[in-house]
């Protein structure tokens, strides 16, 4: 009998991201079972990337070869979802055939799985970033159509359930865990000093990149009320490492209006040793002290550190903090916690069970504010509330301190390892059924035939719901859709006369404000509707039609 086949779709796992070493850590330890035939379907990795040699289950990269003809980069590049995986889904499918295919991301990266002719033919998992609450109605619905669900968090699952009455079929959470190299060091005062800082300091430090959702503004401003209150300023630190410019906030503004100038370290990384260190702000690049060349910059996605180099630093901090308006998890909290770092965090999204798991120390939130981009809650700090945390736990003894940080280790070992997670996944694919391809890849071909465009006086006198339905009914050919959302969404739009656009260049799903470039609406009517439901089952067909030529081949 044949192993069960499963395609995981990502970023590829020779990356650093977060769903990269997701999906590497669970496929190593799905691969060590000797239980499947495993692949990867790698976004932002090329089919002839060097760096995929020696992975132990098939590769299919993403983007173009390097060698790709310009119509293949331009034709790549001409949707953004092409990126995600779009771009060569079906392709892979047909080679791999999968029994099961599973993704761990965004909404908005994996709604593509959902609308792929090939869908019947496989069992969908679905490990949604649910980081805020509600989630979008058509979210849900997505969700609700895959065949499992797991989530990063407890709270996540909570959230799926409660919106989807539990008709989603979630199985549990299966969090990441931390890279082995995050383990407690001893000695703080002797790395504190190695690193250049005081070795009596005591730092509040954070790992988060600069952008939106990070709320350094709030940080520095709950730093600056901390420092106000106790007794021996000089002693206390706040460390941040993050990057400088990004897609974020200003730091030397920030810096400036909280008078943090001397309170602040930052991570500098020089480019030629590949070497770290911790400094007060000075700009955007510095002068580095290894070479005495002026080219360190701060730590980047593009320019970070390694993973032991990384633990250092978190190993100077006393205390970590999560200083957010959401998170989809939050890795950095359960790396602080690997090495014995007590943690802290606003109470909200993903952060209230994993700051519950660890033990750690909850900001209640002042509010919880509508975002117009998703219309999902983010929250607001209360800085005050983060003051009196910072107080609260600097007051205990050192002795008391430690005691905590190794009662948070021992939580990190308890609810965040990779083989717990992995048993998650295991379990699942084990309790699926496999079908033989005679009913599935190998199966007769399911060729569609649309209904010519009707007379706008044939339909003149059905209600938009209705013309909706025909549409789904008679040109998709896809009697599945009805009364799903693509089909409140038609008969709305055919009603308002006007649409926005849609995430993967398909009407099928409908992309937000946050992810429609004009930020305006585009006409709409009974010929675009016809278009678009005619092109999504020419698709189809269109697969179809490969997919009989590769069984004859």
């Amino acid at each position: 009998m044949r192993k069960k086949r499963i395609l995981f779709c990502t970023e590829a796992t020779f990356l650093n991201t977060g769903y990269a070493t997701y999906t590497r850590e669970i496929l190593n330890y799905l691969n060590s079972t000797g239980k499947y035939e495993l692949a990867e379907l790698a976004a932002y990795g090329k089919p002839d990337d060097p760096r995929a040699i020696g992975i132990p289950w098939r590769f299919f990269g993403v983007a173009p070869a390097d060698n790709a003809p310009d119509s293949e980069n331009k034709r790549y590049s001409s949707v953004p979802s092409f990126q995600f995986g779009e771009y060569r889904f079906e392709e892979v499918c047909l080679a791999f055939k999968p029994d099961i295919v599973c993704d761990i991301r965004d909404f908005w990266m994996v709604d593509f799985i959902e609308r792929s002719p090939f869908r019947p033919f496989f069992k969908w998992c679905l490990m949604p970033t649910v980081d805020a609450r509600p989630q979008a109605r058509q979210w849900i619905a997505t969700y609700n159509s895959a065949d499992a669900c797991l989530t990063y968090s407890d709270w996540a699952g909570e959230v799926l359930n409660k919106q989807s009455g539990k008709s989603i079929n979630y199985l549990g959470s299966a969090p990441p865990s931390a890279h082995p190299a995050y383990q407690p060091i001893t000695d703080k005062v002797q790395l504190k000093k190695s690193l250049g800082l005081d070795p009596n300091c005591k730092i509040i430090g954070t790992v988060m990149r600069n952008q939106r959702r990070k709320l350094y503004p709030d940080l520095f401003e709950a730093f600056r009320k901390f420092l106000s209150q106790v007794s021996n300023p000089e002693e206390y630190f706040l460390y941040c490492h993050t990057s400088y410019p990004d897609m974020g906030w200003d730091i030397p503004e920030l810096l400036n209006a909280n008078n943090l100038t001397s309170k602040v370290y930052f991570t500098y990384v020089c480019p030629e040793t590949k070497k770290f260190f911790p400094s007060l702000f000075r700009g955007a690049i510095a002068q580095s002290p290894f070479t005495g060349k002026l080219n360190s910059m701060l730590s980047s996605v593009r320019l970070g550190l390694t993973y032991e180099q990384l633990a250092q630093i978190m190993n100077v901090f006393d205390l970590y903090t999560q200083y957010a308006n959401c998170e989809g998890f939050g890795l950095p909290q359960v790396e602080a916690a690997a090495c014995g770092v007590p943690v802290c965090g606003t109470d909200y999204s993903a952060m209230e069970s994993v700051l519950r798991q660890l033990e750690g120390y909850p900001i209640k939130p002042k509010a919880l504010y509508k975002e117009l981009e998703t219309g999902c809650l983010r929250a607001v700090p209360d800085n005050d509330e983060a003051v009196k945390v910072f107080l609260d736990f600097f007051k205990q003894p050192e002795a008391i301190r430690r005691k905590i940080g190794f009662n948070t280790r021992q939580k990190f070992l308890e609810h965040f390892q990779w083989d717990k997670s992995g048993k998650m996944w295991e379990s699942y694919f084990d309790s699926v059924e496999m079908r033989p391809h005679s009913e599935t890849w190998d199966s007769p071909a399911r060729m569609r035939r649309p209904h010519p465009k009707p007379n706008p006086e044939e339909l003149s006198k059905l209600t938009y719901q209705d013309v909706a339905h025909w549409l789904v009914q008679n040109v998709l050919c896809d009697p599945s859709k009805i009364n799903s959302f693509l089909t409140d969404r038609l008969s709305r739009d055919l009603m308002y006369g006007s649409s926005t656009s849609s995430t993967g260049g398909m009407y099928c799903n409908e992309s937000s404000v946050a992810f429609d470039n004009n930020h305006q609406r585009s006409e709409f009517n009974l010929d675009i509707a016809y278009a678009n439901m005619l092109n999504m089952c020419n698709k189809h067909n269109a697969w179809e039609q490969k997919r009989m030529e590769l069984m004859k081949s």
